[in-house]
């Protein structure tokens, strides 16, 4: 986005900050809001009847929450909770559409992110299906690094949370990290996870 259409947002935008552990949209209810991750980590999730959870995707980084939402004017399609404390800018559908207005070439910006959460929805479909909990957990383990920034030093991904990630249970995840451990792709230290061949992994990802 250039110049005008920043200075545009920040006539609209407003500051939230959430202390880790805190909902702040939840899924089938009604938000007017898109927000912006500012620092920290957001995951966005399915709860099932009974009460199992399947995380979609981690927001962290400028990443956008809520964006089916504000476009369909439909309710949110998942719930979103703080993994560590959160600083979040929000933009009212209402001003959204007024910017549009004046800067249709943001639409273009608003096509792309919207393409690329087809594509993470598309990728994750086959993953589930295709995949058996190692390769998936392989996946995971490659994209986690990135995660690092967002995460402050108190916070690790549980066991618990990778099973939600992959759409397993915790039993299989540590099993699959115990063979991933004995194949020598990752050592344990501490309960931390450290890759030690990559390559590996990312065949492991490939197939």
């Amino acid at each position: 986005m250039g110049p005008p259409v920043l200075e545009e947002v920040n006539r609209f935008v407003f500051e939230r900050s959430y202390a880790s552990g805190e909902v702040f949209l939840w899924e089938g209810e009604k938000s007017d809001v898109l927000y912006f991750v500012i620092s920290g980590l957001v995951k966005l999730f399915a709860t099932s009847v009974e009460g199992r959870e399947l995380i979609i995707r981690l927001a962290y980084g400028g990443d956008s929450i809520n964006d089916e939402g504000i476009f369909d004017d439909g309710p949110n399609l998942l719930s979103a909770m703080t993994m560590t404390p959160v600083v979040l800018y929000g933009l009212e559908r209402r001003h959204l559409g007024e910017i549009q207005n004046t800067h249709p070439q943001l639409n273009a910006r608003i096509m792309e992110v919207l393409a690329s959460r087809q594509r993470h929805l598309v990728r994750l479909t086959t993953e589930m299906v295709f995949k058996n909990v190692t390769g998936r957990l392989a996946c995971f383990l490659l994209e986690s690094d990135k995660l690092t920034s967002a995460m402050d030093k108190q916070h690790r991904i549980t066991q618990q949370e990778m099973a939600s990630i992959t759409g397993t249970v915790r039993e299989l995840v540590s099993r699959s990290l115990r063979e991933l451990e004995m194949m020598g792709s990752i050592s344990m230290e501490r309960n931390q996870i450290i890759i030690t061949n990559k390559n590996q992994l990312l065949k492991l990802c490939e197939e």
